[in-house]
């Protein structure tokens, strides 16, 4: 699967990304940032793909320049709750206080709200020290509403309304910096491993 928008495009991750991945999470800068801050194992590794290699859980590669960057998901879109929670992380210094972040979490959030349907709320959990995390997704409207782990992360949740309300701006902003860039771009193949929303925005696009 390839999502591709704003002159950026992410890869569903596969078996090939794991290492890649497992290499940039070990890093101290990137797991300091995370709750689960232990040494990732190529098993450890392989175990959590097996777990999020599914319809509900979507993780992607973000890609730059012909460059591979860092990492954005939203998983478990549990339709009980209307709600699924995103994270992102880049790796490539050189991207950090970039536009390209915020781009690549329009794109997600367009996805979930706009394409597919998935859900009613976007929530994040953000170390509380982490404050760049915390301002980027302010920025984008999320809002703090819990704190967690002994008092070390915030719940931070981002409403349909809201999103609508506070992206229109960034989204302006963005297709100017892409050139008017703006329309997403799905590739992918119907399975057993995209939602049924998924495969039904893929057919239509079919006919």
């Amino acid at each position: 699967m390839i999502v591709e928008q704003y002159g950026l495009r992410y890869t569903r991750v596969t078996e090939h990304d794991l290492e890649l991945i497992r290499y940039w999470r070990n890093k101290d800068f990137i797991r300091d940032t995370m709750q689960f801050k232990e040494y990732i194992t190529a098993e450890m590794q392989q175990k959590w793909f097996d777990k999020i290699n599914n319809k509900y859980n979507y993780y992607f590669i973000i890609e730059a320049n012909n460059q591979k960057i860092g990492l954005i998901n939203y998983k478990d879109p549990a339709p009980n709750t209307k709600t699924a929670e995103g994270g992102i992380f880049i790796w490539e210094q050189d991207y950090w206080g970039t536009p390209i972040p915020v781009f690549a979490s329009l794109t997600l959030l367009e996805c979930m709200y706009e394409i597919l349907n998935l859900g009613d709320n976007s929530m994040v959990t953000v170390a509380k020290n982490n404050k760049r995390a915390l301002t980027f997704n302010k920025m984008l409207g999320y809002e703090i509403y819990d704190e967690y782990k002994n008092d070390l992360f915030y719940k931070l949740i981002l409403t349909k309304d809201r999103y609508f309300s506070k992206t229109s701006k960034l989204k302006k902003a963005a297709a100017i910096y892409s050139k008017g860039n703006t329309q997403i771009k799905i590739t992918a193949t119907p399975s057993d491993l995209l939602s049924d929303d998924l495969n039904g925005y893929l057919s239509k696009q079919t006919r």
